[in-house]
């Protein structure tokens, strides 16, 4: 999920992180350019940083995106390292997207290589798992079958893990059937030859095999998010109860 918000331009102070380091410069900034950089920085300086901006917008008069900025939710530890990731390795996850869709359309609409369609996309998935650690591949997974949460991942915005949509993405891949195909059917009064049945029959086989074998992924897909995110709990919750006991 990602939170995109857009404003006018405002006049505000240099805004700076928990290390006070600049970045929104002196002068005229808008409420997207300030959820632009807020999204691109470390987890732990968001919302020192967005506190910041609101704040100073106030003491503009800019009330209005003073709210908006206020309302930007902290990114979970997963969804920052995707933003991350995705800022600092944008063209690896360019190459990523494309290798998924090749998948997809190898998959369900039988257009090139299926092996090496797969192939290309577990390489280029390991890359980034290896780049932004394991955190990532839930969120890399749904964008490999769901074209909005694609989107949604090269804005770099998210604020918690997606989920994907589901089985819709996958059929959106699949061969169209040829225009004028069912009016030379009806056009015609002779029957088919058998041979032309026969192959008919072959290739609607082969197309369930492929929209079965695309429907198999999906599920395993979603079983690997799940998991993800079971573990994802566990370790935020044992990450609270170790700094609980720290501040006690």
């Amino acid at each position: 999920m990602t939170d995109g918000v857009r404003g006018g331009a405002s006049t505000l102070t240099t805004v700076r992180g928990a290390d006070g380091r600049a970045w929104a410069r002196i002068g005229t900034v808008s409420v997207d350019e300030i959820t632009d950089r807020l999204y691109s920085l470390p987890l732990e300086e968001f919302t020192p940083a967005r506190n910041q901006a609101e704040r100073e917008l106030r003491k503009a008069g800019e009330r209005e995106q003073a709210d908006q900025v206020k309302a930007l939710r902290k990114p979970t530890a997963a969804a920052a390292a995707v933003n991350l990731l995705v800022r600092g390795h944008r063209a690896e996850v360019e190459a990523f997207l494309e290798a998924a869709a090749g998948l997809r359309d190898a998959q369900v609409a039988g257009k090139g290589d299926l092996a090496g369609a797969a192939q290309a996309e577990r390489v280029a998935l390991g890359e980034l798992v290896a780049l932004g650690g394991e955190s990532v591949r839930a969120t890399l997974e749904a964008a490999a079958v769901d074209d909005g949460v694609a989107r949604d991942l090269l804005a770099a915005r998210f604020v918690r893990e997606p989920e994907p949509a589901g089985f819709g993405t996958l059929l959106a891949h699949a061969e169209p059937p040829t225009p004028g195909a069912r009016s030379a059917k009806s056009a015609t009064a002779q029957p088919r030859p058998r041979q032309d049945d026969s192959a008919a029959r072959g290739r609607l086989r082969r197309a369930k095999e492929k929209l079965e074998a695309a429907a198999a992924e999906e599920r395993e897909a979603r079983r690997r998010w799940e998991q993800s995110q079971r573990d994802l709990k566990r370790a935020e919750a044992a990450v609270e109860k170790a700094q609980h006991r720290l501040d006690a």
